[in-house]
């Protein structure tokens, strides 16, 4: 673990420098300064979005805010695939370490003395380097919050270009879709109101379908990974594991509450970004389950 110490620290110390370029903690009243002002520090992520937003918007989007979003945020989200890809190679190494995994724990069982602690450590720590697991290859997917944090501040701030004079001025989209007005809240009359209710509930919806998926595929795999075991030597989940998994469901469903109570806050800009967002996740998770045969194929030889 020492070894890997200062690599953990870069790691963090990024994460938390692309958070404060994300200016996800500013108060930012414009999302840009104006044509011969300064650009603000924490606006290094939000004004590429903005520029990448105004020429789409310019272009292949027909001037439609909505088409904007869409369009936007399957880019950025595609732009991401990288480090989604690097994380789901985690999780098939995990699934492969899974039945030495087992092993171990099998033959360490009862055995509670500091001795057979500190051997079942280090054999542990062996396996994870057999297998190239580590904290930093999780701590990858926090990486994707910076940018998708920009992107909702992007969204914050650009309906307040309208009419000054900024290097990205938006007033000339036209912000409904379906009758909704992606620019303003749930204030602006009782359909403003009851639609951005629909688009909360959902966000709710495909946040937990999403989930609920990818907890499936998860357990199918692992099964799929012990299926050359004998049933009693496949381990049953610990108290440990049982408490985790209980506390990623209580984190699920807290989430999606929270994500529900935000776009009921916030501009419908935030309830369809968050709506395509959700969908596009569900289909990125669905292709890298169909391509984990394969991959897995080639961990192993690389293993």
């Amino acid at each position: 673990m020492k070894k890997h110490y200062k690599t953990y620290l870069f790691v963090a110390l990024a994460i938390l420098g692309l958070f404060l370029f994300s200016s996800c903690g500013g108060t930012g009243t414009t999302v840009y300064e104006p044509i011969d002002g300064i650009k603000k520090a924490g606006d290094v992520l939000v004004w590429p979005m903005a520029a990448v937003m105004w020429l789409i918007g310019k272009s292949i989007a027909f001037q439609n805010y909505g088409l904007v979003i869409l369009f936007s945020t399957i880019l950025i989200r595609t732009a991401a695939w990288p480090i989604y890809a690097k994380t789901n190679d985690m999780t098939l190494k995990m699934q492969l370490m899974a039945p030495e995994q087992a092993k171990l724990e099998q033959k360490y069982a009862g055995k509670t003395d500091p001795e057979s602690n500190q051997r079942k450590q280090m054999e542990m720590m062996q396996l994870y380097k057999k297998f190239g697991v580590g904290i930093g290859g999780c701590l990858l997917q926090l990486l994707q919050l910076p940018i998708f944090l920009s992107f909702y501040q992007t969204l914050q701030r650009i309906p307040k270009t309208l009419g000054a004079e900024y290097q990205f001025d938006f007033s000339f989209l036209t912000t409904k879709i379906f009758g909704l007005d992606l620019f303003a809240g749930r204030d602006a009359g009782e359909f403003q109101k009851w639609g951005i209710i629909i688009l909360a509930v959902l966000v709710g919806g495909t946040q937990i379908m999403s989930q609920l998926l990818a907890t499936h595929r998860q357990k199918k795999a692992k099964l799929e990974s012990q299926s050359t075991l004998p049933a009693y030597r496949q381990p049953a989940p610990t108290d440990t594991q049982k408490q985790t998994e209980m506390t990623m469901k209580i984190m699920m469903y807290g989430m999606t509450v929270m994500m529900m109570f935000f776009v009921y806050q916030s501009t419908a800009a935030l309830g369809l970004y968050w709506l395509v967002g959700n969908l596009y996740s569900t289909l990125q998770a669905y292709i890298g389950y169909k391509s984990s045969k394969k991959r897995i194929e080639q961990l192993k030889a690389k293993i």
